[in-house]
């Protein structure tokens, strides 16, 4: 088939699923109580007139098979149009906070994946011991707890009991976050905790999967130690498997980074999101879900890539 090839129907098998998920979270937003229109004009003790005005202002008097079709129109034209409460354009919004997601992002991958693989690899080899009943027992803890109670946890501590953390990210505007390096450490800490827990488990079971198959057995029986079975046998066969677990915990870090970034008031695209949403402000919402839907197919994709080149097996049947 060829690495092109496959890399090519990955993407477009990812992409396919781009549109239906924009009419779902059309849908969603139609259904939830409350008009944007309401929103926009708030503070103002709008009369009917007025609020009347503003539906038809922001095309809300329209039917919604109507609008969904517009804003899709749009869309094909690389225009994702404008926020319904404060008329700024789309892009403008998310081009102004997604440096800041990217940053946490990035920071919480960094931090996770050493995490989820030391923790699971050592939890794997240990099957059955004491430090795999802890770890396991720990990382079962740290996933069942919602993100916005292990957020809460850490500021009752950090930054209440101890005052050594800011409680909140906010930061000037014209800064990056990287310029106030403590506002980022308890966001980080509460997604990478989440994240690497529940890919740890993963990674756990595809590491203890290996330590009892028939070469690993083979090469203690030549008399090698066990730590270089580990190195040579174990980790080099679990690592591709593991990939598309970690690739995975992509989804958890931006489904988590909504609810992170409003307990820590954090600048980025899932507080935005979780705003809009609370508005109705369909346009902004459609926008950041079609981003991050899109970091997500690059994610598994280029995870399926890394499998596939790095298991012997599927790489030749490219």
């Amino acid at each position: 088939m060829g690495v092109a090839r496959f890399l090519l129907r990955r993407i477009l098998s990812g992409l396919a699923m781009l549109p239906p998920l924009s009419v779902l979270v059309f849908a969603a937003i139609e259904v939830l109580p409350g008009d944007a229109a309401v929103y926009a004009l708030a503070g103002q003790n709008p009369s009917a007139e007025l609020l009347a005005q503003t539906r038809h202002r922001l095309g809300l008097d329209r039917s919604a098979p109507e609008r969904y079709l517009d804003w899709l129109a749009g869309l094909v034209h690389g225009d994702l149009g404008r926020s319904a409460i404060n008329g700024q354009s789309v892009s403008a919004v998310i081009e102004g906070r997604i440096g800041n997601t990217v940053i946490l992002g990035v920071l919480v991958v960094l931090l996770m994946m050493p995490l989820a693989l030391g923790i699971g690899a050592f939890a794997g080899t240990r099957e059955g011991r004491a430090g795999d009943r802890v770890l396991s027992l720990v990382t079962l803890c740290f996933v069942a707890v919602p993100e916005f109670v292990l957020a809460a946890a850490l500021i009752a501590v950090f930054a209440f009991a101890l005052k050594v953390l800011p409680a909140t990210s906010i930061f000037p505007v014209e800064d990056s976050p990287l310029a106030h390096p403590t506002i980022l450490v308890l966001p980080t800490t509460t997604l990478a905790l989440v994240a690497a827990s529940g890919a740890s488990r993963q990674v756990r079971v595809g590491v203890a999967d290996v330590m009892r198959s028939r070469y690993v057995e083979m090469a203690r029986l030549k008399g090698l130690p066990e730590r270089r079975v580990v190195l040579r046998h174990v980790i080099p066969n679990a690592v591709g498997p593991s990939l598309q677990v970690l690739a995975g915990s992509v989804g958890v870090v931006i489904g988590g980074s909504v609810i992170v970034e409003t307990v820590f008031s954090y600048p980025g695209l899932g507080s935005a999101l979780a705003a809009a949403v609370t508005t109705r402000d369909f346009a902004l919402v459609e926008g950041i879900v079609m981003l991050l839907a899109a970091v997500l197919v690059v994610a598994y994709t280029a995870a399926d890539l890394a499998v596939t080149l790095l298991t012997p097996k599927l790489r030749t049947a490219l």
